[in-house]
């Protein structure tokens, strides 16, 4: 039971809370007592809310554009199977990772406007611009003709995110079948 068991165990009990609550809505105090920690633990690892925040926000993000990076960068993959291992990797790690990544979608407004710039809009911008670099790809293979390109992105990782709202661990579809399902959506419509 080391530091990395502590910051691990502050950072799990912080995300399934704020995940629940929102990030005003919890208090250093009750994460102390999810963590069952001292509230001292708390201010030994993060200097404030927005500094645990952050460190909540940017272990999976990171996973996921680390990921998306080697995906769209293989040459031995052409773009129609870029864009399935694209969004299996989404996918995958917003359920993998489902506290944060609810986090991130409604909270990241949260940080302020130098955070949010400093540790994720220029990711963002970058992991929008791979999955265009796809589409722009597939477009030369026929596939999303008389479709502006961005609009696709957006669309395509609106319909991924999304998922957060509906998708149970325990219901009738996996994370494989949904894959298969928008990609299959995407690539046959």
């Amino acid at each position: 039971m080391g530091k990395n068991y502590k910051y691990e165990k502050i950072l799990s009990a912080s995300a399934n809370l704020i995940s629940q609550k929102g990030f005003k809505g919890v208090s250093f105090q009750q994460i102390a007592e999810k963590s069952k920690l001292p509230k001292s633990s708390l201010f030994y690892y993060f200097r404030n809310k927005e500094e645990l925040l952050l460190r909540i926000l940017e272990g999976p993000f990171d996973e996921c554009y680390r990921n998306f990076q080697k995906i769209a960068q293989n040459d031995k993959l052409g773009p129609k199977e870029k864009l399935y291992k694209a969004i299996e990797n989404h996918l995958s790690l917003l359920i993998e990772h489902r506290p944060n990544s609810i986090i991130f979608l409604n909270e990241l407004r949260s940080l302020s406007a130098k955070n949010r710039r400093i540790h994720f809009l220029t990711e963002i911008k970058k992991y929008e611009k791979g999955f265009e670099k796809i589409i722009v790809e597939m477009k030369k293979e026929g596939y999303f003709e008389a479709i502006n390109s961005k609009s696709v992105v957006f669309g395509i990782l609106g319909m991924l995110n999304w998922v957060m709202r509906w998708y149970r661990n325990d219901g009738p579809l996996t994370i494989e079948e949904i894959t298969a399902d928008f990609y299959r959506m995407l690539t046959k419509g």
